[in-house]
């Protein structure tokens, strides 16, 4: 059988590589097709994944749109050569690629459709499966919709799966008892990014005068850092990240999908951006304690919570807590899509997403990390 996979962001990386490793490991023909968006060509070739870039990433609104015809008509072309059984992917492209070749679709995604309009409007109609989180299980899309009840991050952050290295402090550079806090700035140039506003790197110097002493920080940026903050890049390569963001006393960023994978492994993650109450996984995150979110011009706000966190001598107990709480009350979402995914290479006939599959992870065994 042969899967085509679209990858177009690092996070999909994480999500789907797992998923390659089970089918390739049953003998399956498994491709790749990625966007050469910030580290996700380096990621994939860490993880021993070769990829086929279908298109120079877009710029602008002009570029976007140039690069999505451009990886559209490309997808195509390679999957009327390798007539796929099945297309995954967080892609707008998958469902009509999929549709014109005669292939099953699942368009894997944990953003509301309302924070992302012209990508739900592109990706879901013809979908022959969409699978999100149950927090959003209010938006009904028929019996092609199936949800779990997890956290997206926990396809490649649960623990069966993660094990932070506690070696990274060394390779940081720390002594004993230094501690750091990691920020993450990400660039918004998304088509839905558009009129989002997130932290300015001024706030970093802002940042620093309000830790105590002892403290170091770290930035992790998709943008070009100013030359006052180079110094202060973390030094580490992208494989390394979750590691780090384990290691971390707190995470302070306006990225949504780094801002998830801090809480989820149990650190601190305060988020200030443009997207602060519309998108639901974060706020189930903040519901349960392990997230915090600000708007623009709530910086005064974020920053007296980080020295209140930083000061309350039983927080890395408490977060641990919320963080066991949180994994008791999810399944392992990974052997739930092998399942779902085998069912949907299979024909996708007699199933109904709400009936448990295979004891949400009995039968299929997630692959070694």
């Amino acid at each position: 059988m042969r899967l085509l996979f679209d990858v177009n962001h690092p996070v999909q990386v994480h999500l789907l590589r797992h998923v390659a490793s089970h089918f390739a490991a049953r003998g399956d023909e498994c491709l790749v097709v990625a966007r050469d968006k910030d580290v996700t060509l380096r990621l994939l070739r860490h993880y021993g994944l070769e990829a086929t870039t279908l298109a120079p990433l877009g710029h602008g609104l002009l570029g976007n749109l140039r690069e999505l015809l451009q990886r559209e008509w490309r997808l195509l072309r390679l999957a009327r050569r390798l007539r796929p059984r099945l297309i995954v992917g967080t892609s707008v492209h998958a469902a009509r690629v999929g549709r014109l070749v005669g292939a099953r679709s699942v368009v894997i995604n944990d953003d509301d459709a309302a924070a992302v309009p012209l990508f739900a409007r592109l990706a879901y109609p013809l979908a022959t499966r969409i699978v999100t989180p149950e927090c959003l299980r209010r938006e009904d899309y028929g019996a092609r919709h199936a949800t779990y009840a997890a956290n997206q991050q926990l396809f490649y952050l649960h623990p069966k799966r993660f094990q932070p290295d506690p070696g990274v402090r060394t390779q940081l550079g720390l002594g004993p008892g230094e501690g750091f806090v990691l920020v993450r700035l990400s660039a918004l140039q998304a088509h839905h990014d558009r009129g989002v506003r997130g932290l300015q790197a001024g706030f970093v110097a802002e940042l620093q005068r309000a830790l105590p002493v002892g403290l170091r920080v770290f930035i992790s940026s998709e943008r070009a850092l100013p030359e006052e903050l180079r110094a202060l890049e973390l030094p580490l390569p992208p494989e390394r990240m979750h590691d780090a963001l384990a290691a971390a006393e707190l995470c302070v960023g306006d990225s949504q999908s780094v801002t998830a994978e801090a809480a989820v492994l149990g650190t601190p993650a305060l988020r200030l951006n443009s997207f602060v109450g519309r998108i639901s996984y974060l706020a189930e995150l903040e519901r349960r304690g392990l997230a915090y979110g600000f708007r623009p011009g709530q910086e005064a706000d974020l920053l007296a919570c980080v020295q209140a966190l930083l000061a309350d001598p039983a927080r890395r107990a408490t977060f641990a807590a919320r963080r066991e709480k949180l994994l008791a009350e999810m399944i392992d979402p990974l052997p739930w899509l092998i399942e779902l995914l085998e069912h949907e290479a299979s024909g996708g006939a007699g199933f109904t997403p709400a009936q448990p599959l295979g004891g949400l992870g009995g039968a299929a065994q997630p692959p070694p990390s």
